[in-house]
């Protein structure tokens, strides 16, 4: 929508020139007045058009944060839920702002800085691990927020269903005839990793009571925090390895081949997400598979419902998962 100069002039009471020497930064206008054009022009959203007036800018700002400890191009897993996420919301105009946040803090005055400068509708955040006052912070500017792959109270979220997930995984190295079954696990404080040791030790208890659960812990979620935990175990006592993760997985099986140990015929493995380095590797790895491009679009229509419909609130999806069987699991019995 265009607006005259005139009419703009007209409603603050002063002329023409006056506005074009605050819009271009030129003397001749008092500090107080100054502030009040600036003020109006931004209360209206507008901005300057090169032919003259002003157009309103309507553009609506998303930021996009993405929480993980390495680039997004490298991360798999996050790389399709952002690409679900973009697809989607540019498809509907509105714009996002990406930030890529190596550590879960973000000091206040970066906060500001981030808010502050920009006309900004609403939030997606992707990943665990986000700092709480961070999250407290978020919730308080009370606008449309969605979590993906988090929680927090009174925020809206797309999660997998983790539990269920980790479930369908112990089911069937049971009925592959595996009784010692670890998992490999990464922070615990991790709301995901905590859920999928759960359905773990769920499993266990369900489909054999007399097996305790085997615990092999790791600093992070990487392939290479997967290799140094099954390096640094020196006590193999299991047939099949259930990891957090893919990435876990994949760097479990390098450490134990190096041990010596062949998979599956000594070990078997199942890892989880389903990212594409699985299906290159030797054996391709059996997981469960976490539909994250569908997640993405999942979270941009949660979005954009949440924009257009202020009155929804505590909306908080789970999305089902799949057994993906390949070559890492070799039936006993």
């Amino acid at each position: 929508m265009s607006i005259k100069l005139k009419d703009l002039a007209k409603e603050l009471g002063v002329s023409p020139s006056t506005i074009s020497k605050v819009i271009n930064n030129r003397p001749g206008v008092s500090e107080e007045l100054r502030i009040k054009i600036v003020n109006k022009i931004e209360e209206l959203n507008l901005r300057p058009k090169q032919t003259g007036g002003f157009i309103k800018d309507d553009t609506i700002n998303v930021n996009l944060f993405i929480r993980i400890n390495q680039n997004v191009e490298s991360d798999p897993f996050y790389s399709l839920i952002q690409k679900g996420i973009s697809s989607e919301l540019q498809t509907h105009k509105y714009n996002l702002l990406l930030y890529v946040l190596s550590e879960n803090k973000i000091n206040d005055e970066a906060f500001k800085d981030i808010f502050a400068t920009k006309n900004i509708s609403g939030n997606i955040l992707i990943g665990a691990d986000y700092d709480e006052h961070f999250l407290k912070e978020i919730r308080k500017l009370n606008i449309p927020t969605v979590l993906v792959d988090g929680t927090y109270p009174g925020l809206c979220s797309v999660n997998s269903d983790n539990f269920q997930g980790a479930l369908k995984a112990i089911k069937y190295l049971q009925e592959m005839g595996h009784e010692q079954i670890a998992f490999l696990s990464g922070p615990l404080n991790h709301e995901s990793i905590k859920q999928r040791y759960n359905g773990y030790a769920e499993g266990l208890n369900k489909f054999s009571q007399k097996v305790k659960p085997v615990v092999l812990k790791s600093e992070g979620v990487s392939v290479d925090d997967g290799y140094k935990s099954i390096m640094t175990n020196n006590e193999i006592n299991f047939t099949a390895l259930f990891a957090a993760n893919d990435k876990l997985a994949i760097g479990a099986m390098k450490a134990l081949k190096e041990k010596g140990y062949s998979i599956p015929e000594d070990i078997s493995i199942v890892g989880f997400d389903d990212i594409e380095w699985g299906i290159h590797t030797d054996p391709a790895l059996t997981t469960i598979r976490v539909p994250k491009l569908q997640s993405g679009l999942l979270a941009a229509r949660l979005f954009m419902d949440l924009y257009n419909n202020p009155e929804l609130e505590d909306v908080n999806i789970k999305v089902g998962s799949k057994l993906i069987v390949r070559d890492s699991v070799l039936r006993l019995s």
